[in-house]
Order: C-alpha cells, then structure tokens, then sequence
C-alpha cells in the first residue's frame, strides 16, 4: 500500500537516522572482516593509482610553473615560508579542488573499482551473495561503465537543483538547501551500487531508491559529503566506509535481496509492451526465413 506524503516523511527521517548510526558499524564491519582482501585480483588498481599519480603530477607541474612565473624575483626559502609560498599553494588548491561538487564525482569514477570491491565483499558476507567472478574483467568494466553514466546523470541534476535553489531561496536556505542536494545524491551514487548487485537498471535503480529510500540516501551522503572534503584520508575512505554502510542498511531497510525489484503498474505495462514488440518481431523474422 502506498504511504501518504507524512508517513513517507516520517519513514524519512527515521530512515536518515538509523543509517547515520550505521556508519560506526560500517566501520567495525570493514575492519573485522578486512574487506580490502582480495583487491590484488584486480590488475586495474595498479593502473588507476598510475592514471591519479599522473594527474596529481601534472597538477603540481602547472602549479610550480605558475608560482615560478609569478615570483621571478623572490628568494629560494620564498618556495616553503610565507602564506604566498609554492607549498601552501599546492595544499590549498588541491584542497579546494577535492571540496568541489564537480571534483567529487571525479573521485567517485577514480574510486569505483574499491566500491565495487567493497560492496560485493559486503554482500557475499552479510547475504551469501555469489562473487566468485567478481574480479573478472567484464563485471567490473560493466561496473565503471555504470558508475560514469550515474555520476553524469547525477552532476547534471545536482547543477540544475542547485540552479533553481539558487535562485529561489534566501542565502540561508540556499546553503542548506545545497548540502541536502549535493548529500542526497552523492548518496543514490553509491546505494545505486547495491541495487546493480541485484540486477536493477539505472532507471529502476533511481525509481526504487527516489520511491522508498530517499532518508538512507541523505543519511549515506552527508557523511560522505563531509568526508571529502578532509583531503587524502576522507576521500579515499569516505567512499570505501560509504558503499559498507549501503550494503549493510539497504539489506537491512530493503526487501530487495528477498523479493526483487517489484514494478509499478506502470512500469508492468510498459515492460509487456516491450516484450510483446519483440515477440512479433521474432515471429516476423521466423516467417521470412522459412519463405
């Protein structure tokens, strides 16, 4: 039976709550079983950590060239000392540059092949969940692949929520207003992972998630949100910790393990519709063969 619009609020919040409290569990969790064994089967992290280092190089290439161009005439311990020297200016702009909204869905496609790692491992732990093929490169190309179109999709939406917000509410708002975006789908992000474990596609996905579960999504982004903007540490755990707690509060909230996904009325007629479509054109091509 469908909530009505109180009771999914309440739903909600309770829903937002109890998944902040999972994050300490999370933790405990990720720790006790070491979820980061078994990430040597896959040759794509060496190559990832190769693909970063490059980027950061050429990251501080850029910086020093520019700090030597602007301070032509200033001594050597200028480069170390002074709030203007070429070290605070690396640590300042990589900081920005992680704490962008743009940049955190950077992370998130960087750090896809560990999210992926740590869901699967959570799964097959918590609902014997088959990952034996895990490691395989098809499953995780198929993985990134995804993890690229939901992290396009979700910065697109986030820019247009945050457009609207902008210019609608006061200042005050307008801040909370964003955090609550940016953290809600930073959160669908990587709830997004678990619900590809069970086969849903990203349009399911983002049905399933936006229909019953938008609390836990909050609840798994703003952790998230705050954890990345603590350079190194927060954003390469912040994620790892994150896809935990979305393994343990969706099996715990979800039915999806149980029962699957379960299709709107809607959604039942548009997928016969679909089904009887490609029936009559398999039976058209039968009858061409045989004439």
């Amino acid at each position: 039976m469908e909530r009505d619009r109180i009771t999914r609020f309440r739903y909600g919040v309770h829903e937002f709550f109890y998944t902040l409290m999972t994050f300490p569990r999370a933790w405990r969790f990720m720790i006790n079983h070491r979820l980061w064994y078994g990430l040597r089967q896959y040759g794509w992290v060496a190559r990832a950590l190769v693909v970063i280092g490059v980027l950061v190089g050429l990251f501080m290439i850029t910086e020093v060239v520019d700090w030597f161009e602007s301070h032509s005439d200033a001594p050597l311990y200028a480069m170390a000392v002074g709030s203007d020297s070429l070290i605070m200016r690396l640590v300042q702009d990589a900081y920005q540059s992680l704490s962008e909204g743009t940049l955190n869905w950077v992370v998130l496609v960087l750090l896809e092949v560990v999210i992926y790692h740590f869901m699967r491992r959570t799964l097959r732990i918590i609902v014997q969940k088959d990952t034996e093929a895990a490691h395989q490169f098809r499953p995780f190309l198929h993985a990134q692949i995804r993890m690229i179109q939901v992290s396009i999709m979700a910065l697109i939406l986030q820019e247009v929520l945050l457009g609207v917000g902008g210019g609608l509410l006061p200042g005050g708002l307008e801040w909370i207003f964003a955090v609550g975006v940016q953290s809600t789908i930073l959160g669908y992000a990587i709830a997004d992972n678990y619900n590809e474990q069970f086969g849903l596609t990203i349009r399911q996905s983002m049905r399933h998630l936006v229909r019953n579960y938008i609390g836990i999504c909050m609840g798994l982004g703003l952790p998230l949100f705050l954890m990345l903007k603590v350079p190194v540490f927060g954003t390469l755990l912040g994620p790892l910790v994150t896809s935990v707690a979305a393994g343990i509060v969706l099996r715990e909230k979800s039915d999806l393990h149980l029962v699957g996904y379960r299709m709107s009325a809607k959604e039942k007629r548009k997928a016969e519709a679909r089904a009887a479509k490609r029936e009559r054109k398999a039976q058209r091509k039968a009858s061409r063969s045989l004439s």
